[in-house]
């Protein structure tokens, strides 16, 4: 077995423990959506603040970490968050979740979607359609607005009031149809009914003649990751089906949370 001398001059071993902190700080900082101080992470990871620091600058450089002057508080950064996303991806949650989205596809002879948050909007990773199906309908990795969508409006009331805020921060609430909500006033109320009855609607706002209904969908930390999500035209969608959609889109992605390892409340 290698000893320490067998180590290159360059700090080969310094460099791995290093890495090995760094990501120690990323896990720490996924398990607290608002945030952390140098303090509070030090602590939490056993670590000298000049150490925490130093590897919390570097990946801030890098932008898998953003400081908050205002409350002294370390986030996940951009590419942390493009990261998470594309580990989800990587796990092909659109995959994983085939048997229940094939299965409420035929019970609801619609198409079934599902979707992940991305740095750009909400994208659709997977879909299942009736055999019959001649409609269109979205293309595999097609990208929306998250504010217009059911399956972004989905995640959204799932998530922190922090990354929230954040998110209001940096886009604008741009109109797609004379239905949108553009407000962010009018968003949160709609993201408040959102959580109150399990699934959200878009009601014409992302496309006119076009609905959708989705809900969301818990990985193991109990954190929002996906939306299932049925859409179509009015008139196939009248208000009471989707209502009636709704409760079985949220029974169906609670069942695909439970697989992916999520311990939900009964």
């Amino acid at each position: 077995m290698p000893g320490i001398s067998d180590f290159d001059s360059g700090g080969r071993l310094d460099r791995v423990q290093s890495l090995v902190r760094a990501f120690g700080l990323l896990d720490e900082l996924a398990k607290h959506d608002d945030g952390l101080t140098l303090t509070e992470l030090a602590k939490l990871q056993e670590l000298p603040r000049s150490t925490a620091h130093r590897l919390l600058s570097t990946m801030e450089t890098l932008r898998y970490v953003e400081f908050d002057p205002t409350s002294s508080l370390w986030m996940i950064g951009l590419h942390g968050f493009a990261l998470g996303a594309a580990f989800v991806q990587a796990r092909d949650i659109g995959r994983l979740g085939r048997p229940i989205m094939r299965s409420l596809m035929m019970d609801a002879n619609e198409v079934v979607n599902i979707a992940i948050s991305a740095s750009e909007g909400v994208r659709y990773v997977g879909q299942v359609r009736p055999v019959d199906w001649s409609a269109g309908g979205l293309d595999p990795e097609t990208t929306m607005p998250m504010h217009t969508t059911a399956s972004g409006k989905v995640l959204l009331a799932h998530w922190s009031d922090a990354e929230l805020d954040r998110f209001l921060q940096k886009r604008r609430l741009l109109r797609r149809t004379c239905f949108s909500i553009v407000s962010a006033d009018a968003l949160a109320r709609d993201l408040d009914a959102v959580r109150v009855r399990g699934f959200a609607i878009d009601n014409e706002e992302n496309s006119t003649g076009m609905r959708c209904v989705a809900a969301p969908v818990f990985d193991r930390n109990n954190r929002v990751r996906a939306s299932l999500s049925i859409s179509g035209s009015c008139d196939r969608l009248p208000d009471q089906r989707m209502q009636t959609l709704g409760l079985s889109l949220a029974a169906a992605a609670r069942r695909l949370s439970e697989d992916i390892g999520a311990v939900l409340a009964a």
